[in-house]
């Protein structure tokens, strides 16, 4: 008999420390969901890294210029129904 007892003593202790914790919460399964959708996109980056690297191809190397300012017309023109002419 004292060997069920204690068996329920930890079972209400296991549960009431249980309840407090943050994987039952809905913030919780935000978080694991998060991090499960983090976990397998990066993992999906690295494969086509490699997938990419297996094959000898390389990104284009594509050089940014300074933006250019055009000084033509006085600024946006208005579209018109084509009848005023």
């Amino acid at each position: 008999m004292k060997k069920f007892s204690r068996a329920i003593a930890l079972l209400l202790v296991a549960s009431t420390l249980l309840s407090g914790c943050s994987m039952l919460t809905a913030q919780g399964r935000r978080q694991r969901t998060y991090e499960r959708y983090v976990r397998k996109s990066s993992q999906g980056r690295v494969k086509q890294q490699k997938r990419f690297a297996a094959k000898g191809n390389t990104m284009p190397v594509m050089h940014l210029s300074a933006p250019m300012e055009t000084t033509e017309g006085s600024g946006p023109e208005s579209v018109s129904d084509g009848g005023e002419q």
